[in-house]
């Protein structure tokens, strides 16, 4: 079943989309400085991070827990920054120039308010079909689910609108890789939300929410899903079935 996606959001509509806005952050701040500042390593410098992570805002992202836990901000430490800074390279809408970091002309390009658009449907099919989306989780299943991800995205395109668990999400709309009968029992779960669900949200095309006891930490709470009215507005699938051969009976 060979599903052909097509993308195509209005700049309203995209520029409130979370990785929209803070890759045109990150753009708009190479411009002013003329480049942002990589360390030895190649992540953006404390300052950069710090500026970013101010200005930005992300779903599901606690940044009065991140200042609890962190006296400085390197970038490992702020996912949101570092998760567009490799996406945004990956889309070549910034080069790297010794320990520089410069928009490109794509980048600044894309960068404008009236491009938001375009740079919404470039980040798309950059993160789902060429980031290996396993480097945020580490679950040792490298390609699922990206490996079938026309089909994942179009049995979500489908799902009731209702608040679902990332385990009844991941039931319906994958294709199971036996692989994961071998590891820990939250394996599959947790590859399918760090792989597919959160970078959903990272782009305004799902919405999430915690469950449970509202006194509990947030982190021994689960996480619910539910499609955002952007991903009927922005996302269109055109399916093309195989007919069977011989007499149909």
């Amino acid at each position: 079943m060979p599903a052909v996606i097509t993308v195509d959001a209005t700049a309203d509509a995209a520029i409130t989309a979370p990785l929209v806005g803070t890759t045109r952050l990150m753009i708009q701040r190479a411009q002013a400085l003329a480049s942002l500042t990589l360390t030895a390593t190649g992540a953006l410098s404390r300052a950069d991070v710090r500026a970013l992570f101010d200005a930005m805002t992300w779903p599901g992202y606690d940044k009065a827990q991140e200042l609890l836990m962190n006296k400085v901000l390197n970038e490992i430490d702020v996912m949101p920054v570092e998760a567009t800074r490799l996406i945004a390279q990956t889309a070549k809408l910034f080069r790297r120039r010794q320990k520089c970091l410069i928009a490109t002309k794509a980048g600044a390009a894309l960068g404008r308010e009236e491009q938001a658009g375009e740079l919404f449907r470039c980040l798309f099919e950059t993160v789902f079909w060429r980031v290996n989306l396993g480097y945020f989780d580490r679950v040792p299943t490298e390609a699922w689910p990206q490996n079938h991800i026309g089909i994942v995205l179009w049995c979500l395109s489908i799902t009731s609108p209702e608040w679902v668990a990332r385990e009844d999400l991941m039931r319906s709309c994958t294709v199971w890789d036996p692989a994961l009968d071998h590891g820990p029992a939250d394996f599959a779960g947790f590859a399918f939300e760090s792989r597919v669900l959160r970078p959903l949200t990272w782009l305004g095309l799902f919405e999430t929410q915690l469950a449970g006891d509202e006194s509990a930490p947030s982190w021994r709470r689960d996480r619910q899903y539910r499609k955002a009215p952007l991903f009927d507005q922005a996302i269109r699938f055109r399916l093309e079935l195989a007919k069977p051969a011989g007499l149909a009976h």
